[in-house]
């Protein structure tokens, strides 16, 4: 029997039985020691979020479960009423406020693509949506000197300068739906509409699309559906396993 030495008594000129861990990350082929010191591998960043790989991303990157807060979730659709026909056959995808930009000075809105819209509007047509309204509502709530002239206009006018729609941040967002509303003229037929920033408190942009069929996976009825159906197909495969015996007919003759 054999007693491993402590550490401190170890000769440090025999070989270690635990192999040097690996190197973090490689060494650029560069002759500079500080760029050789200084380096970090970088990976490419990607703003399109599906429905299929969001749940299979790495362990160190935080990933969004399905739900409604997902991208990709078709909302029902609040903005028709409950009777009507495009209620039951639309759907909802709901691009959030992005806090990062400009914080709440001015609304803006995430430019995450998200790809079940892929199959009506396209990242190019998604991006030049966003960004045309992010930047319409970045020029009117962020105005050079606009909010104060909008200020004394309207008490010089008992108010009457906000009333009528005369303030700045009003006219540049009359101005971003009318450019939604031109947006939407351009896809009518296809069942895709960019709803009004006012209806939702500018704390989204709802695009409409048709519904595209999706199971929502994980909700107690569909569980408890399926447990049903295990539970059936195994009854089912014990009976087909087991032995069918059969009893053969007496035919002895007693005698008398």
């Amino acid at each position: 029997m054999t007693t491993a030495l402590p550490s401190f008594l170890a000769d440090p000129s025999l070989p270690t039985t635990n192999p040097p861990p690996p190197p973090t990350q490689p060494i650029p082929p560069t002759s500079d020691p500080e760029a050789a010191a200084n380096y970090a591998p970088t990976t490419g960043h990607t703003t399109r979020t599906s429905i299929a790989t969001s749940s299979r991303r790495s362990s160190g990157a935080p990933s969004i479960p399905w739900g409604p807060a997902h991208p990709c979730y078709p909302h029902p659709n609040p903005h028709l009423p409950l009777k009507s026909p495009l209620a039951g056959s639309t759907r909802i995808i709901r691009v959030p406020r992005d806090w990062m930009p400009l914080g709440d000075l001015a609304p803006q809105y995430s430019m995450t693509y998200p790809e079940i819209l892929e199959q009506w509007v396209g990242e190019r047509d998604f991006r030049a949506l966003v960004g045309r309204v992010n930047q319409g509502l970045a020029d009117a709530f962020t105005r050079s000197g606009g909010g104060w002239k909008d200020a004394l206009l309207g008490v010089a006018t008992g108010w009457l300068w906000e009333d009528f729609g005369l303030a700045g941040v009003k006219e540049g967002c009359r101005d971003v739906d009318a450019w939604v509303e031109e947006w939407n003229r351009g896809r009518e037929g296809e069942g895709v509409r960019c709803w009004g920033l006012r209806r939702t408190g500018y704390m989204s942009l709802d695009i409409q699309i048709p519904d595209p069929h999706i199971r929502v996976v994980g909700t107690e009825e569909e569980e408890e559906e399926e447990e049903e159906e295990e539970a059936e197909g195994g009854q089912e495969e014990q009976q087909a396993a087991e032995p069918t015996t059969t009893t053969a007919p007496d035919n002895t003759v007693r005698a008398d």
